[in-house]
């Protein structure tokens, strides 16, 4: 990694994607080439590298955005404590290597399917100082409202007096950001889907600064990590705020896609999860779908060639 001596060329949007250890290369050019097509600010991309054998940069596409944070790699995949650490690692990386504006977090099996989004977002934090996140928060991108239920059950557990007995520094740990996060209003298991979700840089590093990342007393959690995240963001003293209803840019499901391709762009979407499926596609298929649909949309400008897979 490079540490704070390393160049402090401004950054307009770091893309932070985690790798699974199961990720296809191919899959995961596919996210990176949709990135690098549809984000038309200055931007770099970081993959936290969790692979079995560690990614090479010769094996993605070719582009001086990419860069490789490897973490620990096994074949053993995770949702909860270990990712929240991997991501925080990540993000502390970040802070000490680049200034910029803001941070979109990306799943490997998430794609750009349309540009101008981290202007956006950009837009939407201005207009909104007390945000610290944008995503799929309270209402999804088809209209339902989410159900924070699930995290707050787990968070509620490790927090009762079996949580205590099961791990007293993790019970301790989450008491107090709890304790923070609930003098800004936070509702239990509040949280913007982790798929894709967009951070400004002020609320990452209020996080550091109060020693909300990388806590080793976190390592055992099983809530997921975006609903960690949701925490430490209300713990900073910032909010979480929808950006994925009519109008907005997200188009997001948990497990699938939540519309047909087709229906999704019809929508104006510009990023969308998952593509690992939609009815009986599959993730090649689906990402042939909308291969196939943006070869019909307007011709776009590529800011950061050369781009090849």
């Amino acid at each position: 990694m490079q540490t704070k001596a390393a160049s402090r060329n401004h950054i307009r949007c770091v893309v932070l994607i985690p790798v699974g250890p199961r990720t296809a290369i191919r899959h995961l050019n596919d996210t990176i080439a949709s990135v690098l097509r549809f984000v038309r600010s200055e931007l770099k991309i970081v993959l936290v590298d969790n692979t079995a054998d560690g990614l090479r940069l010769h094996d993605l596409p070719k582009s001086e955005a990419i860069e490789i944070v490897r973490v620990a790699g096994n074949e053993d995949y995770s949702i909860f404590g270990r990712l929240y650490m991997q991501s925080s690692r990540a993000i502390e990386h970040v802070l000490d290597s680049w200034e910029f504006d803001l941070l979109l977090r990306l799943d490997d099996d998430a794609l750009l399917v349309g540009s101008g989004t981290e202007e956006e977002a950009m837009e939407a934090f201005r207009a909104n100082p007390s945000v610290g996140c944008l995503g799929s928060y309270r209402v999804t991108c088809m209209g339902a409202t989410r159900d924070f239920g699930p995290g707050a059950r787990r968070l509620w557990f490790e927090m009762s007096v079996f949580g205590r007995v099961a791990d007293p520094s993790r019970w301790r740990s989450l008491r107090e950001i709890y304790s923070l996060a609930a003098s800004q209003g936070y509702e239990p298991g509040e949280h913007c889907l982790g798929a894709a979700s967009f951070y400004k840089r002020e609320v990452l590093a209020t996080m550091r600064d109060k020693g909300l990342l990388s806590l080793p007393e976190l390592l055992t959690t099983r809530l997921c990590d975006d609903q960690v995240f949701g925490m430490l963001v209300k713990a900073a003293g910032y909010q979480n705020m929808d950006f994925a209803g009519p109008g907005q840019p997200l188009g997001l499901a948990w497990k699938g896609l939540p519309a047909s391709p087709q229906m999704l762009l019809a929508m104006g979407k510009k990023i969308v999860h998952s593509v690992k499926s939609w009815k009986d596609a599959d993730q090649d298929q689906t990402r042939r779908e909308f291969a196939l649909l943006r070869e019909v949309m307007p011709t776009e400008v590529y800011r950061h060639r050369p781009v090849s897979i």
